[in-house]
């Protein structure tokens, strides 16, 4: 075919076949065809190699090659660089051949997010003398459970654990990790995450999977608990998250699920850059409000020292114990274990009693997972007020009396205060 001065192919006309119909230049785009002495002429610089002219003429007078099209290049399936990850893995805390509550909790978390993916539930689980704690790592939801049993291990130190957590992750390659947000859980999580060369997201409240691309959806407060963040991480595997005890739901122990156990090799680090001198048991000091399956949590506006004798019977009457908001702590009426929220504990007792608790977002994070809660305030439009299963809306010197006569009259053993 001839091209023009820019190179480009264009259409030619055949003068002995032409007619003269003029029909190619009624559909010539660019009006590079005209009629000299009743034939058509192509201006080979106007033309753009479209081809209209070659599809219109009636008698094949042009001469035009359109050009063939190439090939789609047929694209492999792309392989995902994750594909060898497999798994939720939950890293059980164990102590004095205990578990921790905390990572029953996420193993039924665990279970949930691994029905959508179709995928495993395992249990990572290093330790000394743990076989007990394997086994009821099975009954609360496990499929598997890698267990490295070494008395290297008896006591806590993040160097031994993080090589060992850091060598269970390396041979079994789980898509997601879930690790309680205790004091030990906080300190191991960074020093496994950062070997592994992962991200970590710390204290979520919610998790969640995005189905379409299998990313773990993290949820936790931030900007200093004002806003609700959904973070995930695309390019690095494990998807590694702490929670907070009490946040997810206890599971069930069913002690006659089957599961499999499995003895990982360890080798302890050689040189270590801390060792345990002495190890002094923590002494027993008040109630735990993370256990207390009531609670009457006093806020700001009930911080009055001399009405909390009044607050503690209310608590003993309902077989519970008495916590407060961080104002409170932070006036220095109450110890900071009886703080309640995102820098306090997280609780979940069977009811929540909130008393002049306004209902700030830092504290709601930390109770969120009460079964029952009644608000006492006199500010019907208070947060605490708004989510509430039954709300008392009223001066508290006035309503807690009442309540606690009236639970005195109820039940008799306990009337005019005794028992």
């Amino acid at each position: 075919m001839p091209k023009n001065s820019k190179g480009r192919e264009v259409a030619q006309i055949i003068p002995s076949k032409c007619m003269g119909c003029q029909v190619c230049a009624g559909v010539c785009p660019v009006y590079a065809i005209d009629m000299v002495e009743g034939v058509a002429r192509i201006d080979p610089e106007t033309c753009v190699g479209c081809g209209k002219c070659f599809d219109a003429c009636p008698v094949g007078a042009i001469l035009f090659e359109k050009p063939r099209k190439k090939k789609a290049e047929v694209k492999k399936e792309e392989i995902s660089p994750f594909a060898d990850y497999k798994g939720v893995a939950v890293f059980i805390e164990a102590c004095d051949g205990v578990g921790a509550e905390v990572s029953w909790e996420l193993i039924g978390k665990g279970r949930e997010l691994a029905d959508k993916l179709e995928t495993q539930v395992f249990g990572f689980l290093p330790g000394s003398g743990v076989s007990e704690v394997a086994k009821d790592a099975i009954a609360y939801g496990c499929d598997v459970v890698y267990v490295i049993d070494s008395p290297s291990l008896k006591t806590y130190l993040t160097q031994v654990y993080a090589k060992a957590m850091v060598t269970i992750c390396e041979q079994v390659k789980p898509e997601i990790l879930l690790m309680g947000a205790t004091p030990l859980g906080r300190d191991l999580s960074s020093a496994v995450a950062t070997p592994l060369g992962t991200g970590l997201t710390a204290d979520c409240t919610g998790l969640d999977i995005d189905m379409k691309d299998r990313l773990l959806l993290m949820t936790r407060p931030t900007f200093g608990g004002n806003i609700m963040a959904t973070i995930f991480c695309r390019d690095h595997r494990p998807q590694m998250s702490t929670v907070r005890p009490r946040v997810m739901k206890m599971p069930l122990k069913d002690n006659s699920r089957k599961g499999e156990i499995r003895h990982l090799e360890f080798e302890a680090p050689k040189e270590l850059s801390a060792r345990v001198i002495e190890f002094t048991p923590k002494v027993a000091g008040g109630e735990d409000i993370a256990k207390a399956p009531t609670l009457v949590v006093v806020g700001k506006g009930a911080c009055n020292v001399g009405n909390f004798p009044m607050f503690e019977e209310l608590a003993r009457l309902l077989g519970g114990t008495f916590a407060c908001t961080r104002p409170v702590v932070e006036e220095g009426a109450l110890p900071y274990m009886r703080q309640v929220g995102q820098t306090g504990k997280t609780v979940a007792p069977k009811i929540y009693i909130g008393i002049a608790v306004s209902g700030a977002v830092q504290h709601l994070v930390g109770m969120q997972g009460s079964e029952k809660i009644i608000a006492i305030n006199n500010d019907r439009r208070a947060p605490m007020v708004q989510i509430a299963d039954y709300a008392l809306v009223g001066d508290y010197v006035e309503i807690v009396p009442k309540l606690i006569e009236g639970l005195k009259a109820r039940i008799p053993s306990i009337k005019g205060g005794g028992g």
